[in-house]
Order: C-alpha cells, then sequence, then structure tokens
C-alpha cells in the first residue's frame, strides 16, 4: 500500500474514532448531532419563518401585493434580480450571525452553507443554477482586522456542493468604509457609494451574490450597479438573513 494511502486511511480512521468520542453538536443548544447542518432537529424545527416578502429585494410585504414585489421595486428596480433570504434577522439567527462575524466561529459558516443547500435544491428545482457565485468583497483593512470574509465562508460549502466557481477577486472593496450596523439609510448609502470596482467582465453571466444579512440593501446595490455595469445578464442575492 501506498504511503499516501496509508495516509489517508489512517486520517480517516481518526476521524471515526474522534467522533465516536466526541459526537458533533448542534450550534444551538450543544446537544449532539450528525445532521449535516449542524443543527438537531429540534432547533431546526424552532428557526424562525421568513415573513411574506417581495420577490426583488426580500423587504417584508404586509399585506401581499399582486405582484409579489414590494413598492420601490415596482417604481425603481435595483440593479439585482431577485433574492433568497433564509431567514427574518431576528433570535437566533442574530446571534449565529454576530458568533460567525466576530467570535471566529467558522462553522456557523458551514452550517449555514448547508441550509443555503438545501433551500437551492427546493427553489431552482429543475432551473439552470448561476454561472458563478460571488460573495461580498471586504476592503483590505477590514479583511486583515477580522482574519476572514464571512461571506466567503458561508459561499464556499454551497459552491462545492453544486460544482459552482467561487469568484473572490473579480470585483473588490476599494474604498474603506465606517460599519454600515448603527448607520441610517441614507448614511448607509453615502458611505458604501462607489465603494466597489470590478476588475473583469461579467458579459452575459448569471451572478449569485452572497451577504450574510441584508438590511436597508445598500451594500448589495452598490456591488450589484457594478456588476451590471460590467454586463452581468442577471443577479441572484442570496442572504442569511433579512432585515425588516
Amino acid at each position: 500500500m501506498r504511503w499516501e494511502n496509508v495516509i489517508t486511511h489512517s486520517s480517516r480512521f481518526i476521524t471515526r474514532v474522534f467522533n465516536q468520542l466526541f459526537p458533533p453538536a448542534c450550534i444551538l443548544c450543544t446537544y449532539p448531532t450528525r445532521s449535516a447542518n449542524s443543527l438537531c432537529s429540534r432547533c431546526q424545527q424552532d428557526l424562525p419563518i421568513l415573513p411574506y416578502h417581495c420577490q426583488q429585494c426580500a423587504q417584508f410585504l404586509s399585506p401581499p401585493t399582486v405582484n409579489g414585489l414590494c413598492t420601490p421595486c415596482q417604481h425603481q428596480p435595483p440593479p439585482f434580480d431577485r433574492t433568497y433570504a433564509l431567514f427574518p434577522y431576528q433570535p437566533p439567527i442574530t446571534s449565529l450571525i454576530v458568533q460567525l462575524k466576530f467570535h471566529h466561529q467558522l462553522a456557523i459558516a458551514r452550517a449555514i452553507g448547508h441550509l443555503f443547500i438545501q433551500r437551492f435544491q427546493q427553489a431552482y428545482g429543475g432551473q439552470p443554477l448561476p454561472d458563478l457565485i460571488l460573495p461580498i468583497p471586504l476592503h483590505p483593512n477590514r479583511l486583515r482586522e477580522r482574519g476572514f470574509n464571512q461571506a466567503v465562508e458561508l459561499a464556499r460549502p454551497i459552491a462545492r456542493a453544486f460544482n459552482l466557481p467561487l469568484d473572490i477577486k473579480g470585483v473588490k472593496r476599494t474604498k474603506h468604509t465606517a460599519a454600515q450596523s448603527g448607520l441610517l439609510a441614507k448614511e448607509r448609502e453615502h458611505n458604501i457609494a462607489n465603494a466597489f470596482t470590478a476588475y473583469r467582465a461579467y458579459s452575459g453571466l448569471t451572478i449569485a451574490v452572497v451577504d450574510d444579512v441584508v438590511t436597508t440593501g445598500s451594500t448589495i446595490t452598490e456591488c450589484c450597479k457594478v456588476l451590471k455595469q460590467q454586463g452581468a445578464k442577471w443577479i441572484d442575492v442570496w442572504c442569511c438573513a433579512r432585515r425588516g
């Protein structure tokens, strides 16, 4: 047996033994679970349900509209075409995102990635998936501070599952902005304006843009505006949570 095969078999054996002694735990209640999304069945059933929402921007709608679009999207459509949000931005999703972004809990990104996979297998059905996945970029300064880009970590398991290219170099955040959290809607727009620069063409491509939370949509809008200027044909936004 070749040495690389010995190493591979040994690694698998050690992993099996470790999982037997220390079974994976639910990311919410820490109860042992072997679910691919790292959630026990009870916690998965208790996850918040996204209310009826605009098909284009995922803004909550009450009452429902005839065409499924909110008033702003009807009168001034954003530079993206559809939004898939997993959850409303409320507990326990809020704490998961905080743990991911500010406490380096990357296992949460993998778990949420698996929830995305389950959702998209249903949502897209037999329809073609996007040509590539583009996580919202962080400015290099913010990336150095945090050590990772949470949008990239969310996108990795999805890209692997669907065998889609992960584009982390085509668009860069060239303007170092203040954190969007805590800013009012107009302040967010001004803060993020002209923050992204494209370094390749996207002519005729269908793109999935990934982010953790969509609040006012200012960040997503600025990034997608650049993509459409570079020829993107269709843009789906994939986000973990939508703030109402």
